[in-house]
C-alpha cells in the first residue's frame, strides 16, 4: 500500500525508502520532514498544533494512523493500570476493571470526554500510588527472570548439541581405529575368520546408540517474592461440563437415508474420487454426500 507524507507529499512509490514516523497526537510525518521541523528541541505538530518534543516520534509500524495511536495510548495506560486478578477478591471485580482499562482507551483513542478520563487517570494514579509502583517492580523482575531463563536454556541446548557432536566424532575415530587394527591383523594372522567375525561383532557394538549423559535442564528461576516466574492459572468455577447431545433434524418429510444403505445401494459407486490435497485436509465424500442429501430433503416440503 502506498504511503505519502501529509506535509511535503513524498510517497513510497517516489521514494522507496521513505520512513513515516508518528507522534503521540497519531500524526505522521516522514523522517525528513521530522528532523527539518525540529530543528529546535520542541515545536508544533504541523497538523493539529500540539507542542511536541523530538523524541515523541517513533517509527510507525501500522498503516493506519488510528491503531498506531490506539496502540500508543494502550501501553501508556497499561504502565498505571497494572493490577492482576490476584489484587482483587473476585472475578466480577477484576473483569469490571478490564472493562474500565478499555473504556478508558477508547475514550482517549476516539476523543470522547477527554478531560473527564484523564481526570478519572490522575484520581486513580493519586489513590493507587504505591500500587502502581510494586506491580511495576514485579514486572520487571519477572521480565528479567524470563530472560534468564531463556538465556539458560540456549546454554544448555548448545551444551546438548556440542556433547552429541563430540560423541560422534569420538564414535568415528573409534570406528576408524577398529578397521586399521583388522587390517594391521589380517596381515600377519593364520586364521583370518576369526579376526573377521570379531570384528564384525566389534562393529556392531559401535554401531548401538549410546546412552547421552546430560545435566538436567535448568530449573524456572523465581522472584524476588519467592513466587516462580510463570504463575498457575488462578481457579475458576466453570459450572456444569458441557454434554454434547445429537440434534434431530426435522426436514418436514421423510427421513435421511443413512450413509449405509446409500452404499449398500450402490450410489457411492458415483461419487469421484478425492484428490491427493483433499484427502491430506481430512476431507471425505461421506461428508459431502451428507450435505447434499440434507439440502435436498430439506427443500421438499418448503412453499
Amino acid at each position: 500500500m502506498e504511503q505519502t507524507c501529509p506535509r511535503c507529499r513524498t510517497s513510497s512509490f517516489q521514494n522507496p525508502q521513505l520512513k513515516l514516523m508518528v507522534n503521540v497526537c497519531g500524526h505522521r510525518l516522514c523522517s525528513t520532514c521530522v528532523d527539518g521541523v525540529f530543528f529546535h528541541p520542541t515545536a508544533n505538530c504541523p497538523e493539529c498544533g500540539k507542542l511536541l518534543r523530538r523524541g515523541e516520534y517513533r517509527a510507525q509500524q501500522f498503516e493506519d494512523a488510528s491503531v498506531e495511536r490506539e496502540v500508543d495510548i494502550r501501553k501508556r495506560i497499561l504502565k498505571d493500570y497494572n493490577k492482576r486478578q490476584e489484587d482483587f477478591s473476585t472475578l466480577r471485580e477484576y473483569n469490571d476493571y478490564l472493562e474500565e482499562v478499555e473504556s478508558i482507551i477508547f475514550n482517549l483513542a476516539n476523543g470522547v470526554d477527554v478531560e473527564q478520563t484523564r481526570a478519572r487517570i490522575d484520581a486513580y494514579c493519586s489513590e493507587n500510588q504505591r500500587l502502581i509502583v510494586r506491580n511495576r517492580a514485579n514486572q520487571l523482575r519477572e521480565v528479567q527472570a524470563i530472560e534468564h531463563q531463556l538465556i539458560a536454556d540456549a546454554q544448555y541446548d548448545e551444551n546438548q548439541q556440542k556433547k552429541k557432536r563430540e560423541d560422534e566424532e569420538a564414535l568415528a575415530e573409534k570406528r576408524r581405529r577398529a578397521k586399521q587394527d583388522v587390517i594391521d591383523l589380517l596381515t600377519t594372522s593364520t586364521r583370518p575368520e576369526d579376526i573377521v567375525r570379531q570384528h564384525l561383532q566389534n562393529m556392531d557394538d559401535l554401531s548401538r546408540p549410546a546412552e547421552i549423559d546430560l545435566p538436567p535442564p535448568p530449573a524456572p528461576k523465581t522472584l524476588g517474592t519467592g513466587h516462580e516466574t510463570f504463575r498457575p492459572v488462578m481457579p475458576m468455577d466453570e459450572g456444569e461440563a458441557y454434554t454434547y447431545t445429537i440434534e434431530a433434524m426435522d426436514t418436514e418429510g421423510p427421513a435421511l437415508p443413512s450413509l449405509g444403505d446409500i452404499i449398500h445401494v450402490g450410489y457411492a459407486k458415483n461419487w469421484r474420487q478425492l484428490s491427493a490435497t483433499e484427502a491430506a485436509g481430512g476431507f471425505t465424500m461421506d461428508q459431502a454426500c451428507s450435505r447434499a442429501l440434507l439440502d435436498a430433503y430439506s427443500t421438499l416440503f418448503t412453499g
